[in-house]
This record gives structure tokens, C-alpha cells and sequence, in this order.
């Protein structure tokens, strides 16, 4: 007999079999259906959910390639025991990261389809100093449907963001010279900084952006040849650039000719996201564009992909591919052959989009809870403690319970905060059991502080 399962395909999106394949890959990875366990037989399926046995056949069959089922001539289709079954459970809300949701089949289904073109495997397995054109149209065509306008010979990839900024400053700058920064701010500037003799120079923050002020004077002081900036989502504190900021912010790096780096790389849901700096630029003569902007698909895919991409302006394009070459002779095809075969499934963002967005509003509700000062943007959360009650206090004890935040000095900034990233639950009950041990830890901790003083 076959086991009693009959999903509500209803919760899925996509072709009937796809549907059917996403939820026994979601019972399977919840447990509701164990190792060795029997899938209902194809034609009792069908009649429980109204579809034809095709259907079910070719959802069994997708599993099977994706290597969840194992089908046993004669017996039927069973669940192959898997690691994952037995994973970690504990949260991780220190790494921005999206949830696992349909990554997995998405990215499977590509290695299973590039399997099966072998002379398109042996042209990706050799050299390509230069990125393929072919990939770049696909990633072109990709960045038009979000409303990013650029010519496809103006893209370069890299393997992820950071790679791509160590590569601008390394093809823009020589060590000694000056570069301005958030002054609460991701820490990977300061990391290729560091590495390449530059001088980093922190610029206030405001509700609204940059302090442009403090700007000004900055570029006057230390004639810096760049600026980093991450205006659609900050990181951390989650800011939004209003468009008053980026319209002064370029107009500014034009009169003292700065290059500014625009790192979109932080997931943004669509209500929130905002046509970038880069867009603004292109309306400008080509020789007096400033914009170069970074993004990539690990806050939006996954982060192990590790495909990053840039758009430069033409008169920067030389020397920063000189710079990708000095790390790595080129970037791999192969990967990136992955990257645009990910992108142009309709489906590869799945349910996450309404995912985030739930666990982004139970987060909210906590923070109203706790009357603290909170700003959400994607899949961070920004939250300022009320003294005496101090950061340090809450990633300890946190720490201590195996759950994982991140304080706000790790950016650079002291002004008692914490953040929080919701992508690294797998499950929604877990996350919300968590989250409700994060909540009565700085309530207890609260009080604690309060009794002490």
C-alpha cells in the first residue's frame, strides 16, 4: 500500500506537475513523509487531486532527478534517506540569507538540463577570458525587465560583490589615496581597503541618506577618487536613499569627479525596491557618467552561487576587467551558464517573495512589542535597545541559547543596536519559535538591567 498523502496544490504556483513536485519535496524536508516511505501510487494520486496519471508520473519523475525519490521496479517510487532530514535546526539570524524554498529544484533542474547538452559542456569547459556574449544578452535582457537600462557589452560579472568591489578599487585606485564610505557600513569595504593601502573615510548617515554636507566638505578634504554607497537598502540600518540624495549625491561626485560604487546587492521585496543611482546616471553624457553598479544573486537566489555582476560605465570597463583578471584569470562560464539558466525561470523566486514579507511583518509586531526604534527593509531588520539594557547583553545571551544576531558594532556603529536577519529558518514554525525566544530574552534581560541599576 501506498502512503497516505494528498497535498493542497492549491499553496503552489506553476504547472500542475511542478506543483506536485514542490510539496512532496516539502514533506519530505518537513518529515511528513520519512525516509523510505511509499509514495501513494500514481493513479490513486491522480484521482485524489483531479489530475490526469501523467501528471503525477512526470512530478514522480522530477523528484527522482532531483534526487528525493528512488522508484523500485515493481514496488513503486519511495523517499530516499537524505542528510537533510537529520540537519541543524537552530536559526541563524546573523547572516543575511533567503529562505530555502524552491532553490534547490530550480538549480537541480539546470544542472539536470545542461547534463543533456554536451557539446554546450564542452564550450563552457574552456577558456573564456572575456565573459560570453551570449550570457551577458541573458543577463541584459533579465536587468530590462527590472527596469535597469544598460547595454549588454556593459556588463561584467564576477564571482559575487565582493569580488567586484575589491576589483573596482584595485582598477580605479592606487594605495595611499582616499575613498568615502557610510560611516555604519558593510564591513567588506574596509576589508579591500585595507588589503589594497587605501585610506576609508566614514560620512555620516541621516534618516534620509548621506549627511551631504558632511560630504562635501569630505570630498574637498581628502579628494577621494571613489564612494561606496548602498542606497536602495543600507546596510545595516536598512535606509532608503531618497531621490533628493541620489540626484545631489551624483551631482556632487560629477563636480569633484568622484566615482561612486552602487551596492545593490542587499535584497529589497518589490514595494520596496528603487530604480537604482545607475538608471539616474544614463540620462547624463557618457563622459560624465559616475555611476558603477554592484550587485549579485546571493540575497536573492542563493549565496553559495556566488554570481555577482557590474554595470561600468565604458571608460572604467579596461581597467576593472584588468583587475577581475589579476585575482582570477576569468570567471568561471560554467557558473554563470547556471546563474542564467536560474534567472530565466519564471519561477525561480517561488513563494519567497510572500514569505519574507510575513516573517517581516511578525517581526514588526515584535518590535512594537518591545517599543523599540526598528527600521525593516528585505530580509534585515534594524533595531536600537533602550539603555540600560545593552547590545552586547542581548548577542550573548542569545548566543548562549544557540541563536545568532548581529550587534550593531560589527558596523561600525555604537549606537546600541542589534540586527536581525529572517531568511535562515527553513521552516515557519521554527522561525517563529525563535523568534518569541529573541523576544522574552530582551524582555528578561530587560528587567534584569533595570533591577541591577
Amino acid at each position: 500500500m501506498g502512503t497516505i498523502w494528498s497535498p493542497d496544490l492549491e499553496s503552489y504556483t506553476g504547472a500542475k506537475y511542478l506543483r506536485l513536485a514542490q510539496a512532496a519535496e516539502d514533506a519530505i524536508k518537513s518529515g511528513a513523509l520519512m525516509a523510505n516511505a511509499k509514495l501513494p501510487p500514481q493513479r490513486l494520486l491522480a484521482d485524489k487531486l483531479g489530475v490526469t496519471v501523467g501528471t503525477v508520473t512526470r512530478a514522480y519523475a522530477l523528484l527522482e532527478q532531483r534526487g528525493y525519490v528512488q522508484a523500485k521496479v515493481g514496488a513503486g517510487t519511495f523517499v530516499k534517506p537524505s542528510d537533510y532530514q537529520a540537519a541543524d535546526q537552530r536559526v541563524n539570524f546573523a547572516t543575511c540569507q533567503q529562505p530555502f524554498t524552491n532553490q534547490t529544484a530550480i538549480l537541480s533542474d539546470a544542472l539536470a538540463q545542461l547534463a543533456k547538452t554536451p557539446l554546450r559542456l564542452t564550450q563552457l569547459m574552456q577558456y573564456h577570458a572575456e565573459p560570453l556574449p551570449e550570457h551577458q544578452r541573458k543577463f541584459s535582457q533579465w536587468l530590462h525587465r527590472r527596469n535597469i537600462q544598460q547595454m549588454s557589452e556593459q556588463i561584467v560579472f564576477t564571482h559575487g560583490g565582493q569580488q567586484g568591489i575589491f576589483s573596482i578599487l584595485n582598477g580605479l585606485m592606487h594605495a595611499g589615496e582616499s575613498l568615502l564610505c557610510e560611516a555604519s557600513c558593510y564591513p567588506g569595504i574596509h576589508t579591500a581597503a585595507e588589503q589594497l593601502g587605501l585610506r576609508a573615510h566614514p560620512v555620516s548617515l541621516t534618516d534620509e541618506g548621506l549627511d551631504l554636507t558632511e560630504l562635501e566638505q569630505k570630498m574637498v578634504q581628502f579628494k577621494p577618487k571613489v564612494l561606496y554607497l548602498t542606497p536602495n537598502n543600507q546596510n545595516p540600518t536598512c535606509i532608503q536613499y531618497s531621490n533628493h540624495q541620489r540626484e545631489a549625491i551624483i551631482a556632487l561626485a560629477r563636480h569633484y569627479q568622484v566615482v561612486i560604487i552602487e551596492d545593490d546587492v542587499n535584497y529589497c521585496l518589490p514595494d520596496e525596491w528603487h530604480t537604482p543611482m545607475w538608471s539616474l546616471d544614463q540620462a547624463s553624457n557618457e563622459d560624465e557618467q559616475c555611476v558603477i553598479y554592484l550587485s549579485s544573486l546571493s540575497k536573492m537566489f542563493c549565496g553559495g552561487l556566488r554570481q555577482g555582476f557590474m554595470l561600468i560605465p565604458s571608460k572604467f570597463i579596461g581597467s576593472i576587467k584588468k583587475a577581475v583578471y589579476s585575482q582570477c584569470w576569468m570567471v568561471s562560464p560554467l557558473n554563470t551558464e547556471l546563474a542564467c539558466r536560474i534567472i530565466e525561470n519564471s519561477n525561480f523566486m517561488g513563494q519567497r517573495e510572500q514569505q519574507v514579507a510575513a516573517r517581516q511583518a511578525l517581526c514588526i509586531d515584535m518590535g512594537k512589542r518591545l517599543r523599540l526604534k526598528q527600521n525593516w527593509r528585505g530580509l534585515n531588520g534594524w533595531l536600537q535597545l533602550k539603555a540600560p539594557l545593552k547590545a552586547h547583553h542581548v548577542v550573548t545571551a542569545l548566543a548562549q541559547k544557540g541563536i545568532l544576531i548581529r550587534n550593531g558594532d560589527d558596523f561600525n556603529n555604537h549606537d546600541n543596536c542589534i540586527r536581525l536577519s529572517i531568511g535562515g529558518a527553513h521552516d515557519e514554525q521554527l522561525f517563529e519559535e525563535q523568534l518569541d525566544i529573541i523576544e522574552s530574552t530582551i524582555r528578561q534581560l530587560n528587567q534584569s538591567a533595570y533591577s541591577v541599576v
